[in-house]
């Protein structure tokens, strides 16, 4: 995922976001801490979706040092009081969060090799997905994702498949030149009825007998 940067001209959001998060922590009497403000601060001045070591590099180069652990748990409790949005887009289970409040409906499309993130517009196609919605659920935000693969990570796994094709081909060829070249009695013989079995079979058996005595 690229790096992150805070943009003072937004922030669209924060204020309603700082309020639904106050009244979830009032009513669960938990604390309001400064870090917590800082760190909801820092996601609502983001563009795009961001994971925790991003989040936790960005915050730490902004402000004095907060541990990963405390930014992951602060991503948790906003996830729980919907002012922030998690997503599991990759097979791998790696997850990213984004701000929810105030967002107008967007799209990312969404590398799944390297993680680049690119907006692309929705203006179109809010309706017929804003008519699927039941009345009786309340949206707080409409994203879409596209998963695929970026033009670079097209190219370099196609190469890695061509690659391992090659591999698999050479091992091959390299068998065959081993087969033909393995001695006579290592070769397996090929049998075209049971007489045939039974017959080397008991030519075996006479074998053994004469290397004994």
């Amino acid at each position: 995922m690229r790096n992150l940067k805070v943009k003072q001209d937004l922030g669209q959001g924060l204020q309603e976001a700082q309020d639904i998060l106050n009244n979830y922590l009032q009513e669960r009497g938990m604390n309001h801490t400064p870090e917590r403000d800082y760190i909801l601060w820092v996601i609502y001045h983001l563009d795009v979706p961001f994971d925790v070591d991003s989040l936790h590099k960005l915050v730490c180069e902004e402000k004095a040092l907060i541990c990963r652990v405390t930014v992951y748990n602060n991503l948790l409790l906003f996830v729980e009081a919907g002012v922030v949005a998690r997503f599991q887009p990759f097979v791998n289970g790696s997850q990213f969060f984004e701000k929810c409040i105030g967002q107008k409906p967007h799209g990312y499309q969404v590398c799944r090799r390297c993680g680049a993130i690119k907006v692309i517009s929705m203006a179109d196609s809010i309706e017929p997905i804003s008519n699927q919605i039941r009345s009786t659920f309340h949206t707080s935000q409409i994203c879409l994702y596209v998963l695929g693969l970026c033009n670079t990570c097209y190219k370099e796994e196609r190469h890695e498949v061509r690659l391992k094709q090659l591999a698999i081909k050479l091992e091959k060829e390299r068998r065959q030149r081993a087969k033909l070249k393995m001695p006579a009695s290592r070769k397996k013989k090929r049998y075209t009825s049971i007489k045939d079995v039974k017959r080397d079979q008991e030519l075996q058996a006479l074998q053994e007998k004469k290397r004994k005595k």
